[in-house]
């Protein structure tokens, strides 16, 4: 598995220096602790920042719909 360590910066070296390791049994060799999965940043971003989108666009829709409804009711 390719990641990193999982323990605290203090206490192991892998951690410290932020290192990516690549194990077959998916722990650190230096604290013996789970590695946490490296991803692909870009994606990660991407996705991010769409999800963003459509949220500020549900809450734009909902917005605009309770301000019509709001109104309409007064004609």
């Amino acid at each position: 598995m390719l990641g990193y360590c999982s323990n605290s910066p203090l206490r192991c070296e892998n951690a410290r220096s932020a290192k990516i390791l690549n194990r077959m049994d998916a722990c650190c060799p230096e604290c013996g602790l789970f590695l946490l999965p490296a991803q692909d940043v870009s994606q990660q971003l991407r996705a991010d920042e769409q999800f963003l989108r459509y949220a500020v666009l549900a809450v734009a829709l909902v917005l605009f719909i309770a301000v019509y409804i709001y109104y309409s009711n007064f004609v």
